[in-house]
């Protein structure tokens, strides 16, 4: 099905729809573990939406793909600096199911960063900020099965309920730790104006 699709993007050649079926591509690449197609098809992807024309909420999700991708191959700190984008543009958005799809994303940099807690309080906060559980996001299942079996059921659902208040307009402070809580503002902070490596 993507090669038909590269095949009409191509014919069609609207560089929304390549970055589309590219998307695609880096999405299947990465769970399967194919790095390398992953990064360089996120990144043809991310190039073309990068244009200010094109909708901020699938340039917000494909770099958070990169972000993704980039934690996948070791590269904490590249994955932080598309997550940090890819969340500012989102929040810009007031898109929920975007901005939460972003933090999901975060939630896997904390998995990887060792710190699984963290981890299961953003994957709260994303459902709290969707409003529901989204059973479609292909990463979620993963992390919140190494959260739990790193912290058991209890200290799973004791993080992740913690997060239960969060809202579109408290998570722009998401990437810094020290900003979570129900007590915390996180409304300000983090943010940088400046775009990830390409």
């Amino acid at each position: 099905m993507l090669k038909q699709s590269w095949e009409a993007a191509l014919e069609i050649g609207l560089p929304e729809v390549l970055a589309s079926v590219q998307y695609g591509y880096a999405t299947l690449a990465r769970l399967e573990g194919d790095l390398e197609v992953a990064r360089e098809m996120i990144g043809r992807s991310a190039h073309l939406m990068g244009n200010p024309v094109f909708a901020p909420q699938f340039y917000a999700v494909t770099l958070g793909t990169q972000g993704l991708v980039e934690a996948a191959a070791g590269d904490l700190g590249r994955a932080r600096r598309h997550h940090r984008e890819a969340l500012r543009i989102a929040v810009d958005t007031r898109d929920a199911p975007v901005i939460a799809m972003v933090v999901v994303g975060i939630a896997d940099l904390a998995i990887r960063e060792g710190d699984p807690e963290r981890a299961a309080y953003l994957l709260g906060a994303a459902d709290a900020v969707r409003g529901s559980e989204d059973r479609t996001v292909p990463d979620v299942e993963r992390l919140t099965f190494e959260a739990r079996a790193a912290l058991g059921d209890a200290g799973f659902e004791a993080a992740y309920r913690r997060a239960a208040g969060t809202t579109t307009a408290m998570v722009t402070g998401l990437l810094d730790p020290a900003a979570e809580g129900p007590d915390r503002d996180r409304g300000e902070g983090d943010q940088q104006d400046r775009r990830p490596d390409q």
